[in-house]
């Protein structure tokens, strides 16, 4: 899915007059991405790739090399590689509009795939502030990953909208959750609510009852 917002064959940065590729350039260009989307082979486009930056490249052909070379970089698993490509990207103007706020939420993907909480979070946050708005799932990956980097106001204002997306039916994880973010924060009256809740549902819970005394 990243490899399809990323696109190829399509990259110009605002100050970038250029608009097409040399001839030779374009051959060892279409060559790659040939090799990625059509072959599917990575290491074979990967080695056209290398060919096409060994040449002189105007400012559209640097463009288009980085963004392909991200989507191959996925494809190898190379998430750390495709980070770089994608914030060069975003530093040169190539990326920008629409493009730059769905940009920001693969590189916060990317980041949660490497296991980076912290940067995950930040792209988290420049994707919202270019208009993302997180749908239920999203908003649970914020709760989760707030609560594990021990932010439990944060994930809790998250949790909470997951719980109000879900309805009263929600699954008893969420519950479960919720009523170790309100005993982390102090916030034991809501706990106890939510402990009520759920002993309609299951009054023969009997650590609920304790739980509730």
């Amino acid at each position: 899915a990243i490899i399809a917002s990323i696109g190829v064959g399509t990259a110009a940065a605002q100050a970038c007059e250029e608009t097409q590729f040399s001839s030779k350039n374009a051959e060892n260009y279409l060559k790659a991405e040939t090799e990625l989307m059509v072959n599917e082979n990575p290491a074979g486009a990967l080695v056209a790739l290398n060919e096409l930056k060994a040449q002189e490249l105007n400012c559209y052909e640097e463009g288009a090399a980085l963004q392909l070379g991200a989507a191959i970089k996925i494809q190898t698993e190379d998430y750390a590689g495709a980070v770089v490509d994608l914030e060069t990207m975003i530093a040169r103007g190539i990326i920008t509009g629409d493009n730059l706020k769905s940009t920001y939420y693969n590189i916060a993907q990317l980041y949660l795939t490497i296991d980076n909480k912290e940067k995950a979070l930040e792209y988290y946050d420049r994707w919202m502030a270019q208009g993302g708005v997180p749908d239920r799932n999203q908003k649970w990956t914020l709760a989760v990953l707030y609560q594990q980097m021990d932010d439990f106001p944060e994930s809790l204002k998250w949790a909470e909208q997951v719980l109000q997306a879900d309805g009263a039916g929600a699954d008893r994880s969420v519950y479960d959750f919720l009523i170790f973010l309100y005993d982390k924060t102090g916030n034991f009256a809501k706990k106890a609510e939510l402990l009520e809740l759920l002993l309609a549902r299951d009054p023969s819970d009997r650590r609920l009852w304790d739980a509730i005394a």
